[in-house]
C-alpha cells in the first residue's frame, strides 16, 4: 500500500488505476480524501480541517473530501462522528476501510474500493447493523467537493410519454430558492454551481433515472454512476435518488441508495463507480456539456472496444 499525505491528513492510502487516482484516510473515517486525474495534484475533493459543523454537537467533524452516511437524515443518529482510525483489510482487486461501530447507533460503516474497467473505481458503501433492533435506512454517498466548480444532474425524459401526467421532481431543502443565481434548469440537465460569494446554503434533490451525477471542476468532471432500480423502489427525501447541496466553502454531490429494514446481524449496501475525465474545455451551458461530456459517458462508449 502506497502512503501519502493529502493537506494535514497523513498515514493516508493511495490507490491508482490507469489514470485515476484517489486518497483514503486511515486515521479517520471511512472517508476517501483525494481524488486526482494522472498526475495533476489538483484535488477535485475539498478538504477541510477537521471542521465542526454548524448545529451538530455530537463531535462529529466535516474533513471533506467522500464519506458514508444515511438517511433520512436526522439529528443525533445521522452525524455521529467517523474521527477513530478504520481497520484495512485486503480484498479480491481492492481494501475495505471499516469504521468502529458506533456506540449510539449500534451501526458500522464499510466502504470497499476495487478497481473496474476504462480507469475506473469501484466503490462500495456498506452498513452493518450491529445492534439489537431493526433500523429503516438508506445509504447516503456524499462527496464533498472542491469549490469553483458545477453539479450536474441528469434528467430523463420521454417524448412519447403519456402526456397527462408529470414525469419529474425537482425537490428544495426549506433554506433554498428557485431564484438562486447558482441553479440553472435546463431542459435536459440541472445545474448546481459553486460560489464562494455567495454565504447562503442550498439543496436540492431529484431522481435521476439515468443513474449519474457530476461534478465539473476547470477541465475535468467526476462522473459517480449507481444503479438503478426498478418502479416502486422507496428513497427518502420525496424520493430523491440524488443530492447536491452548495454553501461558500464546497459543493457536495450525494447519491442514495433504497430506503431498506436492516435487521440486527444484517447490512445494506449501495455501490458507485467513479469515472474522470480530463482535458475539457469551459462547459457552462447545456449545449457545451452535451458536446464535450456526453460521448466520453459510459453509457454511450462502445464497450467492446
Amino acid at each position: 500500500m502506497k502512503k501519502c499525505k493529502i493537506g494535514s491528513y497523513s498515514d493516508c492510502i493511495e490507490l491508482s488505476n490507469g489514470e485515476f487516482r484517489i486518497a483514503v484516510t486511515s486515521k479517520q473515517g471511512p472517508r476517501i480524501i483525494g481524488c486526482y486525474a494522472g498526475d495533476d495534484e489538483q484535488n477535485l475533493f475539498a478538504v477541510l480541517p477537521k471542521r465542526k459543523m454548524k448545529g451538530v454537537d455530537t463531535g462529529f467533524r466535516l474533513f471533506g473530501g467522500h464519506r458514508l452516511g444515511h438517511g433520512p437524515e436526522d439529528l443525533p443518529r445521522s452525524y455521529q462522528p467517523d474521527n477513530d482510525a478504520v481497520e484495512i483489510n485486503e480484498i479480491e482487486g481492492g481494501l475495505e476501510f471499516s469504521a468502529p461501530i458506533e456506540p449510539l447507533t449500534g451501526l458500522r460503516k464499510h466502504i470497499r474500493i476495487s478497481k473496474g474497467n476504462f480507469d475506473m473505481f469501484m466503490i462500495t458503501h456498506s452498513i452493518e447493523n450491529c445492534g439489537l433492533w431493526e433500523l429503516e435506512l438508506a445509504p447516503r454517498a456524499l462527496s464533498m467537493m472542491a469549490p469553483g466548480g458545477m453539479a450536474v444532474i441528469p434528467q430523463l425524459r420521454d417524448p412519447e410519454a403519456w402526456p397527462m401526467s408529470p414525469d419529474r421532481s425537482l425537490m428544495l431543502w426549506p433554506y433554498a430558492s428557485f431564484a438562486d443565481p447558482r441553479l440553472q434548469l435546463g431542459d435536459e440537465y440541472i445545474f448546481l454551481k459553486q460560489d464562494g460569494s455567495i454565504s447562503k446554503p442550498t439543496k436540492i434533490g431529484f431522481n435521476a433515472q439515468r443513474g449519474w451525477i457530476a461534478y465539473l471542476l476547470k477541465d475535468k468532471a467526476l462522473i459517480k454512476y449507481f444503479d438503478i432500480y426498478e418502479d416502486g423502489t422507496e428513497y427518502p427525501d420525496y424520493n430523491c435518488n440524488v443530492a447536491s447541496y452548495s454553501c461558500e466553502q464546497f459543493c457536495e454531490i450525494e447519491t442514495l441508495g433504497p430506503l431498506d429494514i436492516v435487521l440486527p446481524g444484517e447490512s445494506v449496501e449501495h455501490n458507485e463507480y467513479w469515472q474522470i475525465i480530463s482535458g475539457l474545455p469551459e462547459i457552462s451551458s447545456e449545449e457545451a456539456f452535451k458536446e464535450h461530456v456526453e460521448p466520453q459517458l459510459i453509457d454511450n462508449l462502445n464497450l467492446e472496444e
